[in-house]
């Protein structure tokens, strides 16, 4: 997709910026990246999942993680990736015998994803159902 330099170089400014303050570092104290590319994700918000956190084959040694399995954020992304890691270190440590009872997969049917670009946050599912169902009653 084509994205303005202009607002290429703000989005890119602003995630060198949230990096320095997740390190605590000082504002300019990373080095000049070699390379940047800012994209616009279209498929960054899916309107139906199957509501599981990973998916792994153990027979076909696969694992699929992704923020579409969970929701619509950055962080169902990284919170799929974790299951995803701890579900395979689970497999592992159990020196894959029975590998059936590691075996997660789109066995659930998809359902309607509600969530918001910037993440769940506790407490907000009842405000979530009111506007979903508002939204369902006038469309």
């Amino acid at each position: 997709e084509n994205i303005p330099t202009a607002t290429a170089e703000k989005v890119k400014k602003g995630m060198l910026e949230g990096v320095e303050a997740a390190l605590g570092r000082p504002k300019g104290s990373l080095q000049k990246p070699i390379y940047t590319r800012v994209h616009l994700w279209g498929a960054a918000l899916p309107t139906n999942t199957p509501s599981i956190p990973c998916i792994f084959d153990p027979h076909g040694r696969a694992g699929i993680c992704g923020n579409w399995l969970l929701g619509s954020s950055v962080e169902s992304a990284a919170l799929s990736g974790m299951a995803l890691a701890n579900h395979i270190a689970d497999y592992l440590g159990s020196g894959g015998v029975r590998p059936e009872e590691f075996a997660v997969g789109l066995h659930n049917e998809f359902q309607l994803l509600e969530g918001h670009d910037i993440g769940q946050f506790p407490g907000l599912e009842s405000v979530k159902k009111e506007q979903v169902q508002a939204y369902q009653l006038t469309s």
